[in-house]
């Protein structure tokens, strides 16, 4: 459980503390003081409250709550109020306390209250007035509704503005506006504007944008366009926001030529279009499924020296991802870089979500790390997608590896968001819980969830996956069956997904009956949970039950990485004639088998030296129209040289670099290994020093054992002090075949010397190497004696 640190004890707290209560004392008795001369109506309004007795009792804070409340009435409040027009903190301590004494305005002391907050410009509290008004359907609160306060208000702003040219209530008609668009109420909204046109008012532009852009959030769209059109010739006058609402309108749609006919308009107004205007229709052309479009005119912007938007560049990526066009969505994001224009952290987001999805863990974490470099925090969206991305690959370590790296970091968000009095929402509390759960940390995790329970936070779905998950793979039945009991009475039925997850994960927790158990009580049975405790099976190594539940379930053959997973421990564990049968099936079904498959079962029958098979599967991938890769050629070559087929291995070899496939250093090695020609093992190694690949400690190893076999001595100890040089470490195997080469040559004290080097170094001889050193010892006795 994260608990928040206790504060280091401070000298001068006790001061520090004193004073503050001192200050806010002060600050109280100076208003009480204030409350009371204005409670005393009109003789004390202008009392100089400066010389107010600064010892009067703090108590009397409540003034106007108790005694003074009896002398509250319309004239005596908004007399105060207009007293106090220069007195904003005054004024606005006051309002509050009116509210708290349950005071019952009229639409007299109302429009006093609304005028006061118009001239101080204090929109918030505005917006609340209003709401309060217009939820009080009943006038339970107000002795009039909404239309007798409008009433009231634009009265007072036509008399105000024939007297003095202009008004401030035209905030209160903005503000009015927003609270009916804010809940839907779009007529009423339209007929407050239409009332302040009748009154001879101008339509405040921002108003018209603000009920504009809510009717498309609302998805009110045929109103929307009417709407604009009416006030229009109601005399709005469109401003470049105006414009980029209609364009984002029109867009939402479908309408995208009517949305390009906007920047004529825009033009014809006398106005440039901006980067929020031209953002929000590549928006709209991504939206509609027009990214390239898009892409298109942010590089023509670019090319008139027009300024591009982060959210136009995030919009055209988002699409891209969306539809799995994952390199044309980074081919924007290095446009973007190349533009000078810095990617946020929503930009990295939409892209590590899509190679997420792909399982490109690779791609993912290169993105990430360049993020991170550029200075970009990552948040727990993202660390959340790159964790479930390692977890689904079946990449639990490196998930716990990676997540160990982040938890510091998320730990320290959370402490300085608590710090902030800041709340952590559901997504934060899950994202550490998962990696706690990833630790093994489950007492931990399991309080972090009560923490949020109690913090009024509702745990959902994938919170208690993700913690049922965790306590299942530590283990923990009794537990996790207590947190789905937990689950259903919160009101949640726990899904295929949450009983997949406990299922597995019993079963990665050595927990294989319990997770039998659970499995056979579930009902009815679906393929999900089928496929789950065949994946359970796979991960407790017990390959036989995971076959036979194969068997007993055919239709298995549809949950494809559950079959490859058992494919894959069946040809790991050679076992050749269920590998055969499932394969069979695979090929058989819809999506017939893939590269994956055909991988495993060539490296299988190579490992078994039954190459025809391992042939056969290997033109088979070929005629399906799957291309071999490095390593399956390399698979390939080794069979063929273990079982000392060295020209199919050599025809293989010319038909990989044929086909544009270049061999890796490994493939030459397996090829070294293979030969036992010299001349041959010379050319091949020839060709990697042409290739400019660098050897690797196999390699060399292999080198330093052929030349010894030859009994070309100097040169092994050359390759052997070479890759020294290099900064390859020898190993055991190394060590040993130079050994083997110094006794078979009669050079016992070299061989001892290098023994102990090993040893001094913390290599372990094997058995080879001291069988070695024996059998020089005993060729030395026997020729003395």
């Amino acid at each position: 459980m994260i608990v928040p640190q206790t504060p280091t004890p401070n000298p001068n707290s006790d001061f520090m503390l004193t004073s503050s209560i001192r200050s806010t004392s002060f600050l109280l008795h100076s208003l009480t003081l204030r409350f009371r001369s204005i409670s005393s109506f009109p003789q004390f309004i202008s009392s100089d409250h400066s010389h107010s007795d600064s010892s009067s009792d703090e108590t009397n804070t409540n003034s106007l709550t108790h005694s003074s409340q009896k002398q509250l009435n319309r004239f005596t409040v908004t007399e105060t109020l207009h007293n106090l027009s220069t007195q904003p903190r005054v004024a606005l301590s006051f309002i509050n306390q009116l509210n708290q004494s349950g005071f019952k305005h009229d639409v007299v002391t109302y429009m006093s209250v609304i005028r006061l907050l118009c001239q101080y410009g204090i929109d918030i509290k505005l917006y609340h007035m209003f709401m309060d008004v217009v939820q009080d359907t009943n006038e339970e609160l107000f002795s009039f509704n909404v239309s007798d306060l409008f009433g009231a208000l634009v009265d007072e702003m036509v008399e105000e503005t024939r007297v003095r040219g202009s008004t401030s209530l035209v905030r209160a008609v903005d503000v009015l506006v927003k609270v009916y668009a804010s809940v839907g109420r779009f007529d009423e909204a339209v007929d407050t504007l239409y009332e302040v046109k009748r009154g001879g008012l101008v339509l405040s532009t921002r108003a018209c944008n603000y009920l504009l852009n809510q009717m498309i959030s609302w998805e009110k769209l045929d109103m929307f366009e009417s709407v604009y059109k009416q006030l229009k010739r109601k005399g709005l006058v469109p401003d470049v926001y105006t414009y980029g609402i209609l364009i984002k309108g029109l867009c939402r749609k479908g309408c995208l030529n009517e949305a390009s006919d906007v920047f004529k308009e825009v033009s014809e107004a006398g106005m440039d279009a901006d980067c929020f205007t031209y953002g929000t229709y590549i928006d709209g052309l991504c939206s509609n499924g027009k990214a390239d479009l898009g892409f298109q005119l942010i590089k023509s912007l670019r090319e008139s020296n027009e300024e591009v938007s982060v959210y136009a560049y995030t919009s055209v990526i988002r699409r891209f991802v969306k539809e799995s066009k994952l390199e044309e969505a980074e081919s924007v994001l290095l446009d973007m870089k190349s533009a000078g224009i810095a990617p946020d952290v929503v930009c990295y987001c939409a892209l590590i979500q899509g190679y997420c999805k792909n399982r490109d863990i690779r791609k993912v974490l290169a993105l990430h790390e360049e993020m991170e470099s550029s200075g970009i925090k990552t948040d727990c969206v993202i660390v959340s997608a790159i964790l479930q991305c390692l977890c689904h690959m079946g990449m639990l370590d490196e998930a716990v590896s990676r997540f160990v790296r982040e938890m510091e970091k998320a730990e320290l968000f959370l402490q300085e968001m608590k710090n902030r009095k800041m709340f952590p929402d559901v997504m934060h509390y899950t994202t550490l819980i998962n990696g706690y759960c990833l630790k093994q940390e489950s007492s931990i995790a399991f309080e972090l969830f009560l923490e949020m329970i109690r913090n009024g936070l509702k745990p959902d779905f994938i919170t208690y996956d993700v913690l049922a998950g965790g306590l299942s793979r530590c283990g923990h039945f009794n537990e996790t069956i207590g947190i789905l009991d937990h689950m259903q009475a919160y009101g949640l039925e726990p899904t295929s997904v949450t009983h997949s997850l406990v299922i597995e994960g019993l079963c990665k927790g050595g927990k294989v009956i319990e997770a039998e158990l659970y499995f056979n009580s579930l009902e009815p049975k679906n393929l999900d949970l089928y496929a789950a405790m065949m994946n359970g099976y796979c991960e407790a190594n017990n390959i036989t039950k995971a076959f036979e539940l194969w068997l007993s379930e055919r239709t298995l053959v549809t949950k494809r990485t559950s079959c490859l997973k058992l494919l894959s421990r069946l040809c790991a564990e050679d076992e050749t004639d269920k590998a055969l049968e499932l394969y069979k099936a695979l090929d058989a079904s819809d999506k017939g088998s893939c590269k994956i498959v055909y991988s495993k079962l060539i490296s299988m029958y190579s490992r078994v030296a039954d190459m025809g098979m391992a042939r056969w599967f290997f033109d088979k991938m070929i005629q399906k129209g799957l291309t071999p890769d490095a390593v399956t050629y390399t698979m390939m070559l080794n069979g063929y040289c273990r079982v000392n087929y060295l020209k199919e291995a050599y025809y293989l070899f010319n038909d990989m670099k044929h086909r544009g496939i270049q061999p890796d250093i490994i493939t030459y090695t397996v090829l070294l290994h293979g030969e036992g020609r010299q001349k041959n093992v010379l050319r091949i190694s020839s060709e990697i020093e042409q290739t400019g690949l660098t050897r690797d400690v196999y390699c060399y190893t292999v080198m330093i054992d052929k030349h010894c076999r030859w009994e070309n001595l100097q040169d092994a100890v050359n390759l052997f002090n070479e890759m020294i040089d290099r900064g390859i470490q020898p190993n055991t195997v190394t060590y040993t075949a130079l050994v083997c080469g110094y006794c078979s040559m009669g050079y016992r004290q070299h061989a001892v010397t290098l023994v102990k080097e090993m040893i001094s170094k913390e290599i372990e001889p094997n058995s080879r190497t001291m069988i070695a050193l024996k059998t020089i010892k005993a060729k030395k006795l026997k020729l003395r004696r």
